[in-house]
């Protein structure tokens, strides 16, 4: 059985495994905050190993909800709930921060789109001191959410002048 599985998996991206969940490449950096929702970077070649199937299925199952027309009320949800959920909420945020950052790393690994390496490693270290700020039981509530938005800033500010200057979303050296 895990054979029929495994050869079915074989050459498999986010688009073929995913087809109602998946990104798909769009023309225009604002058609991927759109209900568009996509990637302007290249198509990710297909896996080749267990790690990269590995990302490309957590890209192809949490891409309509952290990206595209969701992305902005999702955001919105986490930040009501946390900020209700008083000292707790820094937890919530901190899981949050930390899907996010999971899902541009992984977006990056495979993909290549340039503001995912900079929203990906900012998310990841703003989820660290998001739980360490929980744990101490600081006020950092509103200092943490605005350093989420700053990080979006600059990641995608980031993509856009790439984008401008080398004619590619996609972030190769």
């Amino acid at each position: 059985m895990f054979g029929v599985v495994k050869s079915y998996l074989k050459g498999a991206t986010p688009a073929t495994l995913y087809q109602q969940m998946s990104q798909r490449t769009v023309s225009t950096w604002i058609q991927q905050w759109t209900c568009v929702g996509g990637t302007c970077a290249p198509p990710s070649s297909p896996p080749q190993n267990a790690l990269e199937r590995a990302l490309d299925q957590y890209v192809g199952l949490t891409a309509t909800v952290l990206r595209g027309c969701w992305a902005i009320p999702l955001a919105a949800g986490v930040l009501l709930v946390s900020r209700a959920l008083g000292a707790g909420g820094l937890y919530v945020s901190g899981f949050y921060f930390a899907a996010y950052s999971v899902y541009c790393l992984s977006n990056f690994a495979r993909c290549r789109e340039a503001h995912c390496i900079i929203t990906g490693l900012g998310w990841g270290a703003l989820a660290f001191v998001a739980v360490v700020a929980a744990v101490l039981q600081l006020n950092w509530f509103q200092p943490i959410w605005n350093a989420f938005l700053i990080i979006f800033v600059v990641g995608h500010g980031f993509e856009l002048v790439w984008a401008a200057r080398r004619h590619t979303h996609a972030l190769r050296l």
